[in-house]
């Protein structure tokens, strides 16, 4: 027994003494705390710049380069922290005791060449909590190269990397938010003295070119056959939409996926990954503004593949919301959903789906007497153009549901007592009756062009070539 007991005693690792892996690292934090001492307290320039490059040593390329456990325990232990005692020790005097450029890149340098992930915290951090100051302005200048530099599309990439480890989850939703409000937070802090290149115009625009690096890293990845992950991407894109700065992030994305996806299956399954991964709370702004940005059905449904079916959040906003619940959009924004409904055998049911309750909301009594006579037009003209993508057989084989609803809705119509209304009615009756009884007698009104609010011609506007309706 006491053998065993004296072997399990000398085995054991004596109290106080460090593990050899742990023991290797004691210079980094020693280092560190030394640099951050000389930061704080010296007036010798150089010290001071010997002190920036010793700590420089470990973010690499250098000629006495660290080892791979004395980088990573840098920038995963202290390097925060030594940004942090950058900033805090930043004033004039500090910085004019470097007489060159290359003396004075050093302290920038930090902030643009190490991860980009804590370098943009720590910057808009201290922008966020320092007053008017040279410090301040300091620190906005270096934030201004950041972005310059495309420290943005760095910044993502690390987290497309590294998406999937423990313990991120709290970093990345504290880079989402920063990196999608950064217009906000400086507007607050600068307010009539803010720069252009944090205005919503030309920030959003630039974030929008910078997820295009991104998804060219990931394209290059995925033939590689190396794993990373686009939602922390689809989270950008979401919550930027869900802002209202959809047409300025789209400007720049929608035009390229558009090329890009156009020969290439690898772009189009990560343009659908891409959408498929936006959280179901900002779907409906990333498809609003897809819909509108999208030049036609076609593109959609090379940006989408069959997202309306593979998601109820999707097929949702783009059969019910777009249509039955919002009437602003656009004419072309209706031909390119309804289009790209019709453009997949998977997705025609919904087409149909969509054509019934649409039809049903026309021939409501309700829905005429009290809906705004701008919503009634725009679900007559969501009605009209699916028609024009419904096939002879689909339309034969609800020829009776169909004829149901047209003369309910005429009646609804009819019997209204504004004339716009009517108007509406007898001019969308025309067309329903034409193509769901194309060999019967035509249903004609004697149809004022003064009588309403819709000349018959732009009604006309609305239908591909191939069919001719009677307006």
């Amino acid at each position: 027994g006491r053998a065993a007991g004296g072997a399990s005693r000398v085995c054991e690792r004596p109290k106080g003494r460090k593990e050899p892996g742990k023991m290797d690292l004691v210079p980094v934090r020693r280092a560190v705390l030394e640099a951050n001492s000389i930061l704080s307290s010296s007036r010798d320039s150089i010290q001071i710049y010997e002190t920036l490059q010793t700590i420089k040593r470990y973010l690499g390329g250098t000629q006495s380069p660290p080892s791979l456990k004395e980088k990573e325990e840098f920038i995963h232990s202290h390097f925060t922290t030594f940004l942090q005692c950058l900033v805090s020790n930043l004033r004039p005097d500090w910085l004019e005791l470097f007489q060159s450029d290359k003396e004075k890149e050093l302290w920038d340098s930090f902030f643009l060449e190490g991860p980009a992930d804590q370098s943009f915290m720590v910057l808009l951090d201290s922008i966020i909590s320092t007053g008017p100051s040279f410090r301040l302005n300091k620190v906005i200048e270096v934030l201004e190269r950041f972005l310059q530099r495309g420290g943005l599309s760095s910044l993502m990439w690390e987290v497309c990397k590294h998406q999937s480890q423990a313990g991120s989850l709290v970093l990345q939703e504290a880079l989402l938010s920063k990196v999608v409000c950064l217009p906000d937070h400086l507007a607050n802090k600068l307010q009539g003295g803010n720069h252009p290149a944090f205005s919503p115009q030309n920030y959003f625009p630039l974030l929008g070119a910078e997820i295009v690096q991104v998804l060219e890293k990931i394209s290059e990845s995925l033939r590689g056959g190396l794993d990373c992950s686009i939602s922390f991407i689809s989270q950008v894109l979401g919550k930027v939409c869900v802002h209202g700065r959809q047409k300025e992030i789209l400007s720049v994305l929608v035009p390229y996926l558009v090329d890009r996806t156009q020969s290439d299956c690898i772009w189009q399954r990560m343009s659908w990954r891409l959408i498929e991964s936006v959280p179901d709370r900002w779907m409906e702004a990333v498809l609003r503004g897809l819909v509108q940005a999208a030049p036609g059905p076609a593109v959609l449904s090379r940006l989408l593949g069959n997202l309306v079916v593979k998601s109820k959040k999707a097929q949702f906003v783009m059969t019910q919301k777009l249509l039955l619940l919002q009437y602003r959009h656009p004419t072309m924004a209706l031909q390119s959903l309804l289009g790209y409904l019709a453009l997949d055998s998977m997705r025609r049911p919904l087409l149909i789906k969509v054509l019934k309750e649409l039809l049903e909301t026309w021939g409501s009594s309700s829905a005429v007497k009290h809906s705004p006579v701008e919503q009634q037009l725009y679900i007559s003209k969501a009605i009209l153009i699916c028609l024009s993508h419904v096939k002879d057989a689909e339309i034969e084989s609800n020829r009776q549901e169909l004829l149901i609803s047209l003369m309910e809705g005429m009646k609804c119509h009819l019997d209204s007592n504004l004339p716009r209304v009517r108007h509406l009615g007898m001019v969308v009756a025309e067309s329903i009756s034409a193509r769901i009884t194309p060999e019967g007698p035509a249903l004609k009104f004697q149809v004022s062009q003064k009588a309403g609010l819709l000349p018959h011609s732009l009604l006309g506007e609305m239908f591909p070539a191939k069919h001719t309706f009677v307006c």
